[in-house]
């Protein structure tokens, strides 16, 4: 792993021959609208080419949950519970379609109901760490940290090399008040980080939780300048509500690739 802004280009080189050896197919397509989500933030392209992917296959459940990424990131959150509907109506047994509800549920700050799509998640789909970690922050906002806890550990023995992870437990430890575990933590990032991508944007909430807010905002800019991947869910991720307050998270929020996400 290397900052997005980095590697991105190899990924559209390596779409660019794809598409000079068997044209546009509709996987291709909603890749290539994925990218322009999540890196490029042009949003309005990338549904573009969510639409027309799913015009030239509507059985392609992986082009729902990504299309429904996109509203709710963009704060349209009824549409994006519409298309994922229509999603689980497609394929039900699509590994991600709980776990992006989940997320959903979150940005809604609807608590309970992404508790229930995340328990659903764990339990037709035990190895997916995504489900498991949106399950393990919607029982933290839950207030059933000690149980968000137990969640986060065990996404971390499923995906061991996750740093990402790391930075979420850490932070669920300095919120319920095992600051020093969670310093430890934090110190175990920052040596990781000499050898190791360590993604900005999941840093900032530990450094928050352990009360370094100028460093969280630090890290924050950081995650910008590397185009993090974290940063497509800013204006919706319930792990920045408390710097949202702060002047320096709008000023942040408008250097983003593309203009900012929600009004």
């Amino acid at each position: 792993m290397r900052p997005p802004r980095q590697i991105y280009s190899g990924f559209l080189d390596a779409q660019a021959r794809a598409v000079a050896l068997i044209g546009w197919t509709p996987e291709l397509r909603w890749m290539r609208a994925h990218g322009l989500h999540m890196f490029e933030r042009r949003f309005d392209d990338a549904e573009v080419e969510f639409l027309r992917a799913l015009q030239e296959k509507p059985y392609l459940a992986p082009i729902y949950a990504r299309l429904a990424m996109l509203y709710a990131t963009q704060g349209r959150l009824e549409e994006a519970l519409e298309v994922l509907h229509r999603g689980h109506k497609i394929d039900p047994l699509y590994l991600a379609l709980p776990a992006t509800e989940a997320f959903l549920r979150l940005c809604r700050r609807e608590f309970a109901a992404a508790v229930a799509c995340g328990k659903k998640s764990v339990e037709l789909h035990p190895y997916l760490e995504l489900g498991r970690t949106f399950y393990a922050q919607a029982l933290e906002y839950s207030g059933r940290k000690e149980e968000a806890l137990a969640q986060y550990q065990t996404a971390r023995v499923i995906c061991p090399g996750s740093l990402r992870l790391r930075a979420q437990e850490g932070a669920c430890l300095a919120r319920i008040g095992r600051r020093r575990k969670a310093a430890v933590i934090l110190e175990g990032l920052e040596r990781a980080r000499a050898s190791e991508y360590v993604d900005a944007y999941f840093l900032a909430p530990l450094l928050d939780a352990l009360g370094q807010k100028d460093q969280a905002f630090r890290e924050l800019e950081r995650a910008v300048e590397e185009n993090s991947a974290g940063l497509y869910m800013l204006d919706v991720d319930p792990n920045m509500d408390p710097l949202r307050p702060d002047p320096r998270f709008a000023w942040l929020r408008n250097k983003l690739p593309g203009g900012a996400g929600v009004p």
